[in-house]
């Protein structure tokens, strides 16, 4: 089986140790177009590699990258980082939650097809594919515009099977998610809802992978940037029940970092001028793409997980989802 990656298709095999929610750049269009120092990207692409090359270290050699055009995904950096990092990066289709103006209005069949150019075509006027499509709410129901964009989705979804992965908020918004595209017919199997590693809640979390779902643990150690958030302690805990719950085979895992984002004010590489971002000691810094390995699985390993336990997480599941294959 193949998958599209921003430097043409991968065979699935070749995967390897995939991190299934990160980002690379975010950074705004508009503030980029306004001011040419916004973000130097010649600076930046050497600050990945760098950044890349620890996650590498730790055994990472596929990062799914689900910046949507919001966010500013910009094809000609993620195809510049890959192949300076050497790493595999799968981007993704798709609209995040918020009301942006230039979605107002539109038909699910209009925004489908735009969906269906960046999955069969190429997107942003290049060949280069997606290989899955975003998509996300911001509270615990779904509003009008939520509505048009998710039956874009799946219209794009079915006309392609390509997998789904969501941005969710809380326990009832990730039951929003789950009810509308199970009302439409999708199959849970090629669903990540995302972010609900964020609730300390083991038996909702196994209700989700019951369903058929699968469990979007890809905030690890996030509480590292921001305090607020589930302690990573918990977060192994809750992966370890739901091992013990024979869950394991529905858990993707992932950080939510991001190399570089300009929004939020004054954390690490979060909301800081370029100028500022590009000082940064890589090698101090804490939650980056090597988190899972340095500082999860000993923890996990310690708790009885197995190399088979790890690789199924790591390695075989992203596999089978973008192979389209149930467990």
């Amino acid at each position: 089986m193949k998958v599209n990656t921003v430097l043409g298709s991968l065979d699935t095999k070749d995967m390897g140790y995939t991190l299934m929610h990160e980002h690379i750049m975010i950074a705004n269009h508009t503030m980029r177009r306004m001011w040419a120092d916004w973000i130097n990207i010649d600076e930046f692409t050497a600050f990945a590699k760098r950044y890349i090359a620890r996650g590498k270290r730790a055994g990472v050699r596929t990062i799914v990258d689900v910046t949507p055009f919001q966010l500013g995904r910009d094809v000609s950096v993620l195809q510049r980082v890959s192949e300076e990092a050497e790493i595999n990066i799968i981007a993704a289709t798709g609209y995040f939650w918020g009301n942006e103006i230039c979605l107002v209005d539109k038909s699910p069949e209009f925004l489908a097809e735009i969906l269906l150019r960046d999955l069969e075509k190429g997107m942003e006027g290049t060949s280069v594919k997606a290989g899955i499509i975003k998509c996300g709410t911001s509270q615990d129901h779904m509003s009008k515009l939520d509505e048009t964009i998710w039956e874009a989705t799946v219209i794009a979804h079915k006309e392609t099977n390509a997998p789904i992965i969501t941005h969710s908020a809380g326990k009832a918004g990730a039951e929003s998610q789950m009810k509308f595209l199970t009302e439409r017919g999708v199959d849970p199997g090629r669903v990540i809802i995302g972010h609900i590693g964020d609730l300390d809640d083991p038996d909702f979390l196994a209700s989700v992978a019951d369903r058929g779902f699968y469990v979007g643990e890809d905030r690890i150690g996030v509480d590292k940037r921001h305090p607020e958030q589930l302690d990573t302690k918990e977060r192994i805990k809750n992966i370890i029940e739901l091992k013990h719950r024979g869950k394991l085979e529905q858990i993707v895992c992932a950080h939510d970092a991001s190399i570089f984002i300009d929004y939020w004010e004054g954390k690490e590489n979060l909301g800081c001028p370029w100028k500022m971002v590009r000082e940064f000691d890589i090698e101090k810094l804490e939650f980056q793409f090597a988190f899972i390995t340095e500082r999860v699985l000993p923890e996990l390993k310690a708790a009885g997980f197995s190399e088979f336990d790890i690789k199924a997480m790591l390695v075989d599941t992203p596999r089978r989802i973008f192979e389209g294959k149930a467990r």
